[in-house]
């Protein structure tokens, strides 16, 4: 009888891990496709880092920026890499960009390999002008994570700003695959049509 309690606890285990990452996969989607209220809606009740990042995210694409720093917020609390990734992201959204960039370099440190970290210096990079440091950063985080669409977009938009159009060109058409409902598919075709033009 405990034998199989064990196992059935293991499965329950096993399942409600492949629900949240499931869940958490669909919020991507949801993102990526540009329903960012579906998303902050999804993602109420994962605490999880992940999903309260990209809950803050949703929210600033939707100029929700006190409830973007509210999801940010819970990043903090995360503690180590996670809460560097929170404070840039807060910092960002306060326009603190020093503070922003200051912390998202900590994240990095902390752990090169969490797309998110890199994620957060790409975007605080692109704010700052820094196009040909920020299209690093995103590959870096596209490298970490190949599904993460939007650092391929990233990726792709600064590497164009920094006329880099070969690299360019391979994130954008990455991009296209992973989003392809995504609201910037049309400006992102038009370049690329653009580029191949010249």
């Amino acid at each position: 009888m405990s034998h199989r309690i064990r196992i059935a606890q293991v499965l329950a285990l096993v399942v409600g891990g492949a629900v949240a990452v499931g869940a958490q996969e669909n919020a991507r989607k949801l993102f990526e496709a540009g329903k960012y209220q579906v998303v902050v809606e999804q993602t109420a009740g994962d605490g999880s880092p992940d999903a309260q990042y990209l809950k803050g995210l949703a929210h600033r694409k939707l100029d929700q920026n006190d409830q973007a720093k509210d999801a940010f917020q819970h990043l903090v609390e995360a503690g180590d890499e996670w809460q560097a990734v929170g404070e840039s992201a807060i910092a960002l959204t306060d326009g603190d960009l020093d503070h922003a960039l200051e912390a998202a370099e900590r994240a990095v440190e902390r752990n090169t390999g969490l797309a998110q970290a890199q994620y957060q210096l790409g975007l605080v990079l692109d704010v700052r002008g820094d196009n040909a440091a920020a299209a690093a950063a995103f590959a870096k985080a596209a490298e970490a994570n190949p599904q993460m669409a939007y650092a391929h977009y990233y990726a792709g938009m600064n590497f164009y700003k920094a006329k880099r159009v070969d690299r360019m060109a391979v994130y954008f058409e990455n991009f296209l695959k992973l989003a392809p409902n995504a609201p910037e598919r049309p400006a992102v075709e038009s370049i690329m049509r653009t580029v191949r033009g010249r």
